[in-house]
């Protein structure tokens, strides 16, 4: 046996294996690649087909990470600093009635107020006002994003018919932070995808705005864990509108249990 000629044919067979293998690996990725490709364009031609509005988005987000928080609690020492207020503080929620109320005013907006006037109240962004009750959402901020509809982060004030602000009531997250690596993000067309496909996208409606901010995804005793989650805004043919939640790494849809105000993950 010619040992030599024998590995030289192992050797060239072993290579023309090498080149069939990558070969096939480039063709999946390619074909994996032109997929996706014509998943989103798939998608643009079923909404258009739908007449449902989506708006240019030049949205460059494409990674973020989880953020974590911890439940404050109030000490005295901090709310001595609150002039002009009577508070009240039961468990982790604190309550204050201005002891003259506060005109709202062009210059003197509500989230000016707050700012002024509220503990940590820079730390808020208004998410919705409601006329009809005379109050207004804020919830808190963390990379300048919403973290949505958690009691724990979440304030709303009040006024009354002479649009003079007369109380809030408040809950805080301390310590709102990145938590582990950036995750790669759903793309806004993606989320959206996930909305249509769960049917959740009626026929001749208008996609007003997308963004991300976090909904909440574990709670750990004190500690809660939120997920990046893109907010998508919904106008409906007939004028109103809605608020959907896509999670932004696993791609599922939340569902907001507003009144209870906590998030759930379908």
């Amino acid at each position: 046996m010619d040992w030599n000629k024998t590995k030289t044919i192992f050797i060239i067979v072993f290579s023309i294996l090498n080149v069939f293998l990558f070969s096939l690996y480039l063709n999946r990725y390619n074909d994996a690649i032109d997929l996706e490709v014509l998943s989103d364009a798939t998608i643009e031609d079923r909404l258009f087909q739908d007449n449902i509005t989506v708006p240019k988005m030049d949205i460059d987000i494409k990674e973020a990470s989880f953020v974590s928080g911890n439940t404050h609690n109030f000490i005295l020492e901090e709310l001595e600093k609150l002039p002009n207020q009577t508070i009240t503080v039961d468990g982790l929620k604190l309550t204050s009635t201005f002891d003259k109320s506060i005109s709202i005013t062009e210059e003197n907006t509500v989230e000016k107020l707050v700012r002024e006037n509220v503990l940590r109240g820079n730390s808020y962004g208004l998410w919705k006002t409601d006329e009809e009750n005379k109050s207004a959402t804020f919830f808190q901020k963390v990379n300048n994003r919403f973290v949505y509809y958690n009691q724990n982060a979440t304030l709303v004030v009040y006024w009354n018919d002479q649009q003079e602000l007369v109380r809030y009531e408040q809950k805080i997250l301390d310590n709102l932070e990145d938590y582990d690596e950036d995750k790669t993000l759903l793309s806004p067309i993606q989320a959206i995808k996930v909305l249509y496909d769960g049917g959740l996208l009626k026929p001749d409606s208008i996609v007003k705005e997308i963004k991300l901010g976090y909904s909440r995804l574990i709670e750990l005793t004190e500690t809660q864990v939120f997920a990046p989650t893109w907010h998508i805004l919904v106008e409906l043919p007939d004028g109103t509108r809605e608020d959907h939640f896509v999670n932004a790494i696993e791609g599922r849809i939340v569902e907001i249990q507003k009144n209870q105000e906590q998030a759930v993950v379908k």
